[in-house]
């Protein structure tokens, strides 16, 4: 509960319950602790709450935020799915198609294959190996 003071000065009460571990431990740091390191109880419980603040997103800890919270409907999430799927559909034309016209073999007729370096009528070429073509062939076999 907040209670304005005079001016610009506002309270917040903490409440403490000893039989909590966690509550006995910070009552005990509170009850003994060194004013000449820290300037006082208060100031130190200030800075203890602006560091935790400071470790998260600030905008996850306010509760305005779950107002401006907006579910996505199953029609908005299967149009999402859609474009996703189109997207990565014509990504991996483009780089199937890419990979194919880079050399990855030279045609020299259909019937030797017998120990001559061909294969299916493709002579192998030495070729640089692209991670992402491979990872998708890994996927399809």
């Amino acid at each position: 509960m907040r209670k304005i003071a005079k001016g610009n000065i506002v309270y917040h009460n903490l409440r403490m319950n000893l039989d909590n571990e966690q509550h006995r431990r910070v009552h005990l740091v509170l009850s003994k602790l060194n004013v000449e390191i820290h300037k006082s109880v208060n100031q130190f419980l200030i800075d203890a709450a602006d560091f935790y603040i400071r470790s998260f997103q600030e905008d996850r800890l306010l509760k305005e935020n779950e107002k401006e919270t907006k579910y996505i409907s199953r029609q908005e999430l299967e149009n999402v799915r859609r474009e996703l799927r189109e997207e990565v559909k014509n990504e991996i034309i483009v780089l199937l198609g890419t990979a194919l016209t880079k050399g990855t073999g030279r045609f020299q007729g259909i019937g030797d294959e017998q120990g001559s370096g061909t294969y299916g009528g493709f002579e192998e070429e030495e070729k640089e190996d692209n991670p992402v073509v491979e990872s998708l062939a890994d996927g399809w076999g």
